[in-house]
């Protein structure tokens, strides 16, 4: 049987530290918990503790949209490796992506959990629509299933908390970035992923609408195009915008539409450097930062998208705890051509 004693001399750290890793509490560096937590389950670890606290099997239920994403799908294998990366046995995650964004189909699945899976709690990256706003306060005020939402928000529903970014500042930092680059003058073209159902978007949007006003007044922020998710039309948006005006020097994308827009800027020969900002830390946009055609990547810490919620609504099941704070915030990070 593997000892906490064995895990700290391979670790390199005090059995103290191992028993706080191993059993979420504070006072150890993530990345420090993380390594500690890998070694235990390379060792084949099991808890007495916490086999001894656990009072029963928790089933808690994922409901994510946009599943063309692969910030999407980060977040969907993240979920489902849950109880095994965290070492928490009691609990099943039961991961439902959605394609589209259609509000009934959102709320469909929600019925499917909460009735077939008989779901604990659940974690939801809502859709923008006063449906789902009362589909959580039906399951949280009335069927006593707590809910976590996560990536997106609605602020006026009756959830647990939130996890995820605060969208109007990560809008914001794209474009106080956009505008350094730009040197505060020429035009950009803001290309949105889709008009509704999303509240990152628009969000995103109003956050970069606002920096420029009032930083870089110098530049021209043309009329918003959108993808509707479709890479061969944002290909075709962008295509127009670099041929009808030698001004455009800048996009920016708040979501989808960015594999289009990237080959129309490759494709465009004898051009001044087109300036480009997105959003997600994703394999396809750290290539196209190491070629040259992104300058920015703006993140929105996945890993603790994919694991806090979870976390959340365990520890509000299991151990009666209700979260620190309501909003837990993501951190907003950079990455450019000198730490991808």
């Amino acid at each position: 049987m593997v000892t906490m004693q064995q895990i700290a001399d391979r670790c390199g750290v005090s059995r103290g530290t191992v028993d706080r890793a191993l059993h979420h509490k504070e006072g150890v560096r993530e990345e420090v918990a993380e390594r500690i937590r890998a070694t235990a389950r390379e060792m084949g670890y099991i808890s007495n503790r916490l086999v001894m606290q656990q009072t029963r099997q928790w089933k808690i239920g994922v409901v994510l949209h946009s599943g063309h994403s692969a910030f999407v799908q980060m977040l969907c294998e993240l979920f489902s490796s849950f109880s095994e990366r965290e070492l928490i046995p009691n609990i099943t995650v039961i991961v439902r992506v959605m394609q589209d964004m259609d509000v009934q189909h959102q709320l469909t699945l929600i019925d499917e959990l909460v009735t077939t899976e008989h779901i604990d709690g659940l974690a939801l990256m809502p859709l923008a629509n006063t449906l789902v706003r009362d589909r959580i306060n039906t399951l949280s005020e009335q069927q006593g299933i707590p809910v976590v939402t996560f990536n997106t928000d609605i602020t006026d529903a009756n959830r647990l908390a939130y996890v995820g970014a605060d969208n109007i500042a990560a809008g914001r930092a794209a474009a106080a970035l956009l505008g350094m680059v730009m040197q505060g003058r020429g035009s950009v073209l803001p290309i949105l992923g889709q008009r509704s159902g999303h509240y990152a978007d628009s969000q995103r949007y109003t956050g970069f609408l606002s920096e420029m006003a009032e930083n870089f007044p110098g530049i021209r922020i043309l009329h918003p195009e959108c993808s509707f998710l479709d890479e061969n039309l944002a290909e075709r948006i962008a295509s127009r915008a670099i041929h009808s005006d030698e001004e455009v020097n800048g996009f920016y994308l708040t979501s989808a539409g960015r594999e289009g827009v990237y080959r129309a800027v490759n494709a465009a020969e004898n051009r001044e450097k087109i300036h480009i900002v997105v959003h997600d830390i994703t394999e396809g946009n750290v290539r196209m930062v190491k070629q040259g055609t992104v300058d920015f990547i703006i993140g929105q810490d996945v890993k603790t998208q994919g694991t806090l919620p979870i976390r959340l609504l365990y520890d509000y099941l299991e151990r009666h705890q209700f979260p620190k704070e309501r909003m837990n915030i993501t951190d907003i990070t950079i990455k450019f051509r000198c730490n991808v």
